[in-house]
């Protein structure tokens, strides 16, 4: 067993983590990072290796190049590390990596700002709970994170939705792709919850000039998900790389089993087990939990040696109200050919339907145009067993397996298909409830320590932002032109259930001003434990239809601003 002093410990090295660390060690502090997993080689051949495992592997795909270096319960249980709790209607979809960077090596890099209403969800619809913080407060940060990550974009996201901008991005957008202009020319003027739909860049943290923070320029790989084989697209590698150039340490295939705190409060230790089953501790003066919506509150509710429910929970809410994004996809084969599987797997997408006077009805969502043809529904174009659907075909597998289609007809058949496959994603977003939750299984994982038992389930706003998706789609296809049986809006039978989980995973630790409704105040400082910070977006209080990941960045960067100027007096 060893024992060691920091001044700064950050439990997880993900975008959080990792941006919290390099800012706090250029200041000069101590700081140590705690990972679960191990770290990765971050070399192009190493990366374009990792690539080469996830085309061949039948893994679930953000597993699928990183197996070896999960921790060790990961490897066994994947997927299914946690324990579905019976709820329902619905089920928890949200997938995680525990490794060195965290599951930013698989994220696609889509970096959006919420909007001003994202933040006063109660105030404005009568919905959710308010933010403690503003979208002003947050908007120099927001300019912050897009430098730090370098986010390539234009204005016409945010200006649709009143998000104002004191700083142009630092890269001009990633071009859009001949999908996306395909469809901008032929939905012109079509209309949608009062709204005129328009197509914009999306605003996405992979490089459209060479050489900006030391990456290289987009390749045009359509592997951003699960990993970007030449390092184009942002990832916390990037900031962990930094941290540890200046005086950082990571403790990697460290997995914390729990926290001692003082007779004040004050967290004092950290104890590890690491993958042979030896145990260590180490002290700091500021804690910083850094891991996410479920790691999170399963740390603070198993360190309950000292306080029965667990830290940071006085108001029994730690766990509670976890929120993910649904989605919903949908397929089509266009009139013409547009030649998918080319560049990043999304690159425009419609925004202006994340706000409006409907969320005091039904959920927002934002609608990408994807690039990869129907990878996303049934694995094309190879094609992919667990998506596969009968009523899509169009994989190899389908046209060789299950039509027999060798030689010319072969070839004339994915030509005739393969080159004229479009798709939509929606990103549909979820109200706080705090039934949706995560608690300690009685189930041990290979350390022995509990796995996480979630319980979740889709409510009827959720679901009817689900069923709006559904007809925006069904009017931009027949704006595309396409036939009635050329396209298909509903992959399952229930017409309102997610199509897969957006593991954005969001709450369970959230923020606010009062004790008694949250774990955290408005600087991510745990209420009772002056000296515990949470940094992710398990302190969101609601989940917007943005993917989260900017907004992680940016609330951490404005925390380790916090912690400098405080440092001093703790």
């Amino acid at each position: 067993m060893s024992t060691d002093f920091r001044d700064v410990a950050i439990i997880g090295s993900g975008f959080a983590g990792s941006l919290i660390a390099s800012s706090l060690a250029e200041a000069g502090m101590d700081v140590v990072l705690i990972e679960a997993g191990l770290p990765v080689e971050d070399e192009r051949h190493v990366r374009q290796g990792l690539r080469e495992t996830f085309a061949n592997s039948d893994e679930a795909e953000i597993f699928a190049p990183y197996a070896d270096l999960l921790p060790p319960q990961d490897r066994e249980h994947k997927s299914e590390y946690f324990i579905q709790g019976a709820t329902g209607p619905g089920r928890f979809e949200g997938q995680y990596l525990r490794l060195a960077g965290g599951t930013g090596l698989a994220w696609l890099g889509t970096a959006l700002r919420m909007c001003p209403n994202d933040f006063r969800m109660r105030t404005t619809y009568g919905r959710g709970q308010d933010w403690p913080i503003s979208y002003a407060d947050l908007e120099p940060w927001y300019c912050m994170a897009e430098e730090a990550i370098g986010v390539a974009g234009s204005p016409e996201a945010d200006l649709s939705l009143n998000s104002s901008r004191s700083k142009p991005f630092p890269m001009p957008a990633i071009p859009q792709s001949y999908t996306d202009q395909y469809a901008i020319a032929r939905i012109k003027g079509l209309q949608f919850a009062s709204k005129e739909i328009r197509i914009v860049p999306t605003p996405q943290a992979r490089n459209s000039i060479d050489g900006y923070n030391g990456r290289p320029l987009c390749e045009g790989y359509s592997s951003c998900v699960p990993l970007c084989p030449v390092g184009a697209k942002y990832d916390p590698l990037v900031h962990l790389r930094r941290a540890l150039l200046r005086g950082a340490e990571l403790l990697a295939g460290a997995v914390v089993s729990k926290l001692d705190s003082s007779n004040d409060g004050r967290v004092t230790t950290a104890w590890f087990v690491d993958s042979d089953g030896s145990t260590g501790s180490l002290q700091a003066r500021i804690f910083v939990l850094a891991a996410n919506g479920i790691e999170t509150p399963k740390l603070l509710m198993q360190s309950n040696h000292q306080h029965a429910a667990g830290l940071a929970n006085e108001s029994g809410l730690v766990g509670c109200n976890l929120m993910d994004h649904a989605e919903k996809h949908s397929w089509a084969v266009v009139p013409d050919p547009i030649f998918a599987y080319r560049g990043p797997q999304s690159t425009s997408g419609i925004e202006i339907l994340r706000d409006g006077p409907f969320r005091t009805d039904r959920a927002a969502f934002r609608t990408a145009l994807r690039n990869d043809g129907w990878r996303n529904v049934n694995g094309a174009p190879y094609g992919d067993g667990a998506l596969s659907s009968a009523a899509v075909g169009g994989t190899l597998i389908g046209l060789i397996d299950q039509q027999g289609l060798v030689g010319e007809h072969l070839f004339n058949a994915v030509h005739s298909i393969g080159t004229r496959q479009f798709a939509l994603q929606s990103v549909i977003e979820m109200l706080p409830d705090p039934s949706n939750l995560i608690r300690l299984s009685s189930e041990k994982d290979r350390l022995g320590l509990p796995r996480p038992e979630i319980h979740f389930r889709l409510d009827k706003y959720s679901r009817d932002g689900i069923a709006a998706a559904a007809r925006l789609h069904r009017e931009i296809f027949r704006a595309l032109r396409c036939k009635q049986t050329a396209f298909g809006i509903h992959m399952q039978d229930d017409r309102t259930a997610s199509d897969a989980g957006g593991s954005h995973i969001m709450g369970t630790t959230v923020m606010g001003n009062d004790p008694k409704t949250s774990a955290v105040d408005a600087n991510c400082m745990a209420h009772s434990h002056k000296n515990l910070f949470v940094a992710s977006s398990a302190v969101f209080p609601t989940g917007a239809a943005a993917n989260p990941t900017l907004t992680v960045c940016a609330l951490s960067l404005r925390l380790a601003e916090y912690l400098k100027d405080t440092m001093h007096t703790r």
